[in-house]
């Protein structure tokens, strides 16, 4: 069992240093430096980072492991295009609640929008606290969509917070506040 957790482990890895590497940034520098992305879509190693990720999903299945879970969260952000890694979470990890978590709180803003998704998807414990955390971001995309996602979990709750958006300089943020406020009970 630790084997094959090392073995999912260093195959997730491995992926994920390819891409970094063609990418020629870091975990710490994509945030500043990927622009506006989409470019990541143009990465040639994608299904072998595919296929490693889901071998990571079933191993988090059979136990927890911090630093899979970290690489997972990595995957999950460069993957914000695609979307695939996040079907991959929803559809296959069986107590999402853990590394629901890991990605709540990262560093990484387009894995925390995927879990702001994946929140108004999904029933876990503690699913409006975490999405409360979100709204709490400085990422203007990240609040928009877990505002979006809590519109579904609890609506009153979301048009009470998204009163101050309606105002906002932010005209993506001003079109979804203006949205979720309208919307009868």
């Amino acid at each position: 069992m630790v084997f094959i957790q090392f073995e999912s482990l260093m195959s997730l890895e491995n992926e994920l240093a390819k891409f970094w590497e063609w990418a020629g940034m870091t975990p710490d520098t994509y945030n500043e430096n990927r622009g506006l992305g989409e470019w990541e879509a143009e990465y040639p190693g994608w299904d072998a980072l595919y296929k490693a990720a889901n071998e990571a999903l079933e191993q988090l299945n059979q136990e927890f492991n911090h630093d899979l879970a970290q690489l997972l969260v990595y995957a999950l952000a460069i993957d914000n295009e695609a979307g695939i890694v996040l079907k991959s979470v929803e559809e296959k990890l069986e107590s999402p609640l853990r590394f629901v978590r890991k990605a709540v709180f990262s560093d990484q803003p387009q894995a925390r929008w995927q879990m702001a998704e994946l929140l108004g998807n999904i029933d876990v414990e503690g699913r409006e606290k975490m999405l409360m955390q979100l709204i709490n971001s400085e990422d203007k995309y990240v609040i928009r969509r877990a505002l979006l996602s809590l519109n579904k979990v609890n609506h009153s709750k979301a048009v009470e917070l998204a009163q101050k958006y309606v105002r906002d300089t932010d005209p993506f943020m001003k079109l979804v506040a203006k949205e979720i406020t309208k919307k009868k009970v």
